[in-house]
């Protein structure tokens, strides 16, 4: 049976008369479609024929004239029914297309169909083709779907594999690949085969199916039998209809048949193709092997190798050893070949910019893993409005789809139980995990694994690709899906997985409930990570909808806290009324988790509103809550009670809430963050920058959760590194912009550092920003700080009169500073702006400093003390006691590396000492200000301005 494209267009069956297909449009529709042999989208369909109609009238077109297509084939007695689906049509019925067939002939000679200019236009240039092929040219390589256009198509990649199979000498080929992958279409390129042996699907239960449509094809072949024309006829009872068969044993009409077929091809064939080999039937399988022994003639064949028969793969094993087949397993299109193919099939969607990757590489490359067929596929179904981020939203074509659910189909219950589980996990699931989702045993698993990876399904425990993954999650029922799904959750919870993939797959189970308590935790690695509109997303969610009346609350306790960043005041408010509320709930762990939530948010919310003391009670009050916590509440806060020690003194306690951390699983970036402030509060200051500095090599991506680069910044100010400093806060700022929190932070050591270089316009408007930011929070923290950095400007700007009142507004209302760093750098500024302006500084400034430098070791603190002693021993006119103080100043900064602090000292030994001590001091003091780039040093250096 075969359709001739060449000459008049006509239907031939053994046996039969050839019937002619008459000039009408479902007949035109059928020759573009057998032409093709492969499916062609409804959509290039209906525009060849309807161009200048709207889609939807032009898909309705094609809609009707395909059912007068198959009534048709109904009446030619054409037993090849058309196949669609919603996106495409195919046709493969046999055809005699080769140049070789028929030299002189001209495709549907004598087919017109006037008033379809598109259509005759195409017709007109296969036939323009067919006249300049020689005899014996390739295979026809104009057929519309094939490319864009209708044009020729160009083959992509593959030039290794190409290579292979032109230069390998073996007898028999197999080239073998999952389905889609180009098997086919590689065997073409390489040999352009003028025979091909075509097995289908049902073959496999009878004899010589595709031998004898081979034959079929090809009836002068038949003429040339002699005395096997009989023993053919067993197979083809046409050749002699009325011719009784000798009477031969089984195994004698066997072997006369398999020599009758041999000689037959040896006679007409070079090189034989054989499409999907695993579905030939036993009979041809022997035949092709007895084709290899012989060797007068070489076949190359495309097999799908998870679908071989365990027959056919014994053949397959046995020419292998014989030494006269080779096999060629075909993986995906590497990116620059699936890069061309998506350009010449939609480049429409490419993107702007010539010579530039397809917009829908990355994606498509990702999804399919390079299957050529399933990128076709689904870029044909892309539209101009789909994103490629959203690619896993596209419906998976039913082409494509079906593909993958058949090969799941052929695998037995265990195997497809454990592969429905790895498409319905995320990631790449532990074996335990998918036998926990299967309900089957480790080692039943492992097995299962194994089968369904030689079916091409899965590469370890995940899906091959995402193709397959979302072709199988369609393929399994809603109930089914969903307590698969509770089984992961379950599974999850208990091996301590993150709690995003817990929540996700409780949600899939449609069971919300045991979802909310991972959504929570969820929500505060969100919250970690920087990802603030996610976390109050999450955290409104669990709030508005959980049943569970002590989760709702505790999530409004979280979005309380989220106050810190923008209005303290309004966060306080909201957890106070948040903890007063909790004594409604009965007691027990559910109350004792809300407590020490909001009692969390409130230490915090003290320390950044500047009331350390309140801070440190509502710290006792929290733990005694911290026995029999959850490790998320207790991460939470040992936290905040770091934050509050630590600036108390108290290092012990805030080094045993760092151990905890880490013993509470908290992420190793929070811990790492935490002993680096820890090191920094406790005066430690070089090994405070390695730590950040490790922590943003290794944890960069905690930048909009932690104040890592803020947190570097004010350690490399400290060390006197103020390009790194600027570079810092700036990229701080960057990070963290929107918000205020964490803004007004970056601005303080951003103003700070603009102003040890100089750069006072620049460093008064960053100061400015900080304590507008400050005010708005609602933090007198901020605020202060930056009118005691802006009295710090003016004074090494030497404007006596705004320094002094910058450093009193500063001082108006904020009551006893507590912190070391704070107090002593308030009591510096009180001590410099009273000389400045020739007061005695305030008797309390200098008790401060003397408490502080008693109670710290950072060596802020005691520079700071040992500044402000100069000044006042200036001021009482003992310029030996000044000296005396300023040389200590130097040794201390000079073994803690405070390079600006050491500059000053410098500079200030250079103004009081004499001769060679002197010359020395404003030598190093000189070098430092210009290497380090402190400008306001630079002129004080030089002598030309005096501290005094």
């Amino acid at each position: 049976m075969v359709l001739r494209l060449l000459g008049p267009l006509r239907w031939e069956a053994a046996g039969q008369p050839a019937r002619s297909l008459p000039c009408v449009l479902p007949t035109a529709i059928l020759l573009v479609l057998a032409r093709s042999g492969r499916a062609v989208t409804r959509d290039k369909l209906a525009a060849l024929f309807w161009p200048d109609q709207r889609d939807e009238l032009a898909r309705l077109n094609l809609r009707v004239n395909l059912h007068k297509a198959r009534r048709l084939l109904a009446d030619l007695a054409i037993g090849v029914p058309v196949e669609a689906d919603r996106r495409s049509v195919r046709w493969s019925v046999p055809v005699d297309a080769d140049v070789s067939g028929a030299p002189g002939a001209t495709p549907a000679d004598g087919f017109a169909l006037p008033g379809f200019d598109q259509f005759e236009d195409w017709l007109g240039q296969w036939r323009a083709m067919h006249r300049a092929a020689a005899p014996g040219a390739g295979p026809d390589v104009g057929a519309i779907g094939d490319g864009d256009g209708g044009g020729p198509p160009t083959f992509h990649g593959r030039r290794l594999e190409l290579a292979r199979l032109r230069t390998a000498t073996a007898r028999a080929i197999v080239v073998s690949g999952e389905p889609g992958i180009g098997k086919t279409t590689l065997v073409a390129a390489a040999f352009s085969p003028a025979h091909w042996l075509r097995c289908r699907e049902g073959m496999a239960q009878g004899s010589f199916g595709a031998v004898a449509e081979l034959l079929a094809v090809h009836p002068a072949w038949l003429e040339e039998l002699g005395a096997y024309r009989l023993d053919v006829a067993r197979l083809l009872p046409d050749i002699a209809p009325d011719e009784p068969l000798p009477p031969l044993d089984a195994l004698t009409a066997r072997v006369r048949l398999f020599e009758a077929l041999a000689r037959t091809v040896e006679r007409n064939v070079e090189l034989l193709a054989v499409d999907d080999l695993q579905w030939a039937d036993a009979a041809t399988v022997e035949w092709l092997a007895m084709l290899a022994y012989r060797g007068r003639v070489r076949w190359v064949a495309t097999a799908r190798p998870d679908e071989l028969p365990a027959t056919t793969r014994t053949v397959l094993a046995a020419l292998d050893s014989a030494g006269v087949a080779a096999r060629l397993p075909l993986h995906g299109l590497e990116r620059p070949a699936l890069d061309a193919l998506l350009h010449q099939r939609r480049p429409d969607l490419a993107g702007a910019g010539a010579g530039r990757e397809h917009r829908w590489l990355r994606a498509m490359a990702d999804y399919t893993g390079g299957n050529p067929f399933c990128a076709i596929e689904l870029i044909d179904a892309v539209t101009a409005r789909d994103e490629p981020r959203l690619l896993a939203e596209v419906p998976l074509p039913e082409r494509v789809a079906g593909m993958v659910r058949r090969r799941r189909d052929r695998l037995d219950a265990t195997a497809r139980a454990v592969v429905d589980a790895a498409s319905l996990a995320v990631g790449v699931p532990a074996v335990a995990q998918l036998a926990a989702m299967a309900g089957l045993g480790r080692e039943e698993t492992l097995a299962a694994l194994e089968r369904a990876q030689a079916h091409g399904l899965v590469r370890d425990t995940a899906c091959r690709h995402d193709v397959v993954r979302e072709a199988i999650r369609g393929a399994i029922g809603a109930a089914r899906a969903a307590e698969m799904h509770r089984c992961a959750a379950v599974y999850l919870a208990d091996a301590g997985a993150e709690p995003e993939l817990v929540a996700q797959h409780a949600r899939q189970a449609g069971d919300p409930e045991l979802a909310w308590p991972w959504v929570l935790r969820a929500a505060y690695r969100l919250k970690q990570r920087g990802e603030r509109a996610a976390t109050v997303a999450a955290l409104c969610e669990v709030r508005d909808r959980a049943a569970n009346p002590a989760l709702a609350l505790r999530a409004e306790v979280m979005l309380a806290q989220e106050h810190l960043f923008d209005d303290l005041a309004a966060g306080r408010e909201a957890l106070e009324s948040t903890l007063a509320r909790t004594a409604a709930l009965p007691r027990g762990r559910e109350r004792q988790t809300i407590e020490a939530n909001a009692l969390s948010g409130l230490v915090d919310n003290a320390v950044f509103g500047g009331d350390l003391p309140r801070a440190m009670a509502l710290a006792r009050a929290l733990r005694r809550r911290l026995p029999g916590l959850a490790q998320d509440v207790l991460v939470e806060a040992h936290q905040v009670l770091i934050e509050a020690t630590m600036r108390h003194g108290d290092f012990d306690a805030a080094r045993r809430s760092a151990r905890a951390l880490r013993e509470a699983g908290a992420a190793p970036a929070v811990v790492l963050s935490f002993e680096a402030q820890i090191h920094w509060f406790a005066g430690d200051v070089r090994a405070a920058r390695a730590a950040f500095e490790d922590l943003l090599l290794r944890h960069a991506d905690y930048c909009h959760g932690l104040t890592i680069e803020n947190d570097l910044a004010v350690m490399c100010h400290a060390l006197g590194d103020l390009a790194a400093a600027e570079a810092m806060a700036r990229r701080s700022l960057a990070s963290w912009a929107g918000v205020a929190h964490t803004e007004a932070l970056s601005s303080l050591v951003l103003g700070t550092t603009l102003t040890s270089m100089g750069r006072f316009a620049e460093a008064r408007a960053a100061l400015d920003r900080a304590y507008e930011l400050g005010r708005r929070q609602g933090s007198s923290l901020f605020a202060s700080e930056a009118l005691v950095r802006r009295a710090r400007l003016h004074w090494c700007a030497g404007e006596r009169a705004e320094a002094r009142a910058a450093l009193l507004a500063a001082s108006d209302g904020i009551g006893e500073v507590t912190e070391p760093l704070r107090a002593s750098g308030l009591a510096l500024m009180e001590t410099l702006t009273a000389v400045d302006i020739g007061v005695d500084p305030a008797p309390a400034a200098a008790a401060t400093l003397a408490r502080m430098r008693a109670r710290s070791r950072h060596p802020l603190v005691h520079v700071r003390a040992l500044r402000a002693q100069c000044a006042r021993a200036l001021r009482a006119g003992d310029r030996a006691a000044a000296l005396v103080a300023a040389r200590e100043l130097a040794e201390i900064a000079r073994e803690a590396a405070l390079l600006e602090w050491l500059c000053e000292a410098c500079a200030l030994v250079a103004a009081l000492a004499a001769g060679s001590e002197a010359l020395a001091a404003r030598a190093r003091a000189q070098a430092l200000a210009r290497s380090q780039g402190i400008g306001w040093l630079l002129p004080r250096a030089d002598g030309g301005r005096s501290f005094a």
